[in-house]
């Protein structure tokens, strides 16, 4: 396998982790609401006063899992972007420069005036 791929396995596994959990949080939420509607039908629960208690049950059983998927899949996406931000090149936050700050032929990045002198001197020699 190439490096490139190597690199985007973690992310890759984060997506199906994310993809796992939201349809968890899917068929969790249909069972919550067969047991809320069956518990209506019933008459074992009124709706008005039980607000709170049904969204609570919501949220214990299927909610918490919706929000994980989502942060999984957050977690995915920001370090697929970061692993891509370090194989491409140019991309905002990579400095191609080295770090110690010279350039490629190892001058301290020398400026633009010192070297247009020089040219304009060693040309003016020649004459």
């Amino acid at each position: 396998m190439s490096k490139r791929v190597l690199r985007l396995i973690p992310s890759i596994i984060l997506y199906i982790c994310a993809i796992l959990l939201a349809i968890y949080a899917i068929w969790s939420y249909t069972y919550c609401a067969d047991v809320i509607s069956e518990a209506r039908a019933a008459g074992q629960l009124a709706t008005s006063g039980n607000e709170y208690d049904i969204a609570n049950f919501y949220m214990s059983y299927c909610g918490q899992y919706a929000a994980f998927a989502l942060l999984v899949a957050a977690a995915g996406l920001l370090l697929q972007r970061k692993q891509q931000a370090q194989i491409v090149p140019g991309v905002v936050g990579i400095d191609p420069s080295p770090e110690d700050g010279s350039d490629e032929d190892g001058d301290e990045g020398d400026e633009p005036d010192e070297w247009y002198d020089e040219e304009e001197a060693s040309d003016e020699n020649e004459m």
